[in-house]
């Protein structure tokens, strides 16, 4: 694969995560604490992108299948995704835009929105 198509693959993963990020009003300082970088180094790659290679890229990659799990559950509806996001959860013992501060926490939120969705 040329460097230009790792290139291009790396701002689009940013954009994605982003905008999954946008819709559900995450904070700059909650996407660097999310990827384990810290907010100039998110500021310095927000164009170019990090690798979807990198354990960086693969936590963008994992949000984003929770933001599309979360947006399949919700019908689409941004105020029910927000809120949901934003409220402790009983299944979970959290609220989980805290417990996604962590990998565990992103890995078994995306364990029980499988399980919500009938993919497990």
């Amino acid at each position: 694969m040329s460097s230009v198509q790792k290139a291009e693959k790396s701002a689009v993963l940013m954009k994605a995560f982003n905008n999954a990020c946008d819709a559900m009003r995450i904070s700059g300082a909650d996407k660097s604490n999310m990827l384990g970088v810290n907010a100039s180094t998110l500021s310095r790659n927000s164009i170019k992108g990090f690798s979807p290679d990198s354990k960086t890229g693969e936590l963008q990659l994992h949000f984003i299948r929770l933001y599309r799990s979360l947006f399949a559950i919700a019908g689409g509806d941004n105020e029910f995704m927000y809120h949901w996001y934003s409220t402790n959860n009983a299944a979970l013992n959290g609220v989980p835009a805290v417990l996604c501060l962590s990998i565990e926490g992103l890995f078994r939120t995306n364990q029980y929105l499988d399980a919500m969705r009938g993919k497990v």
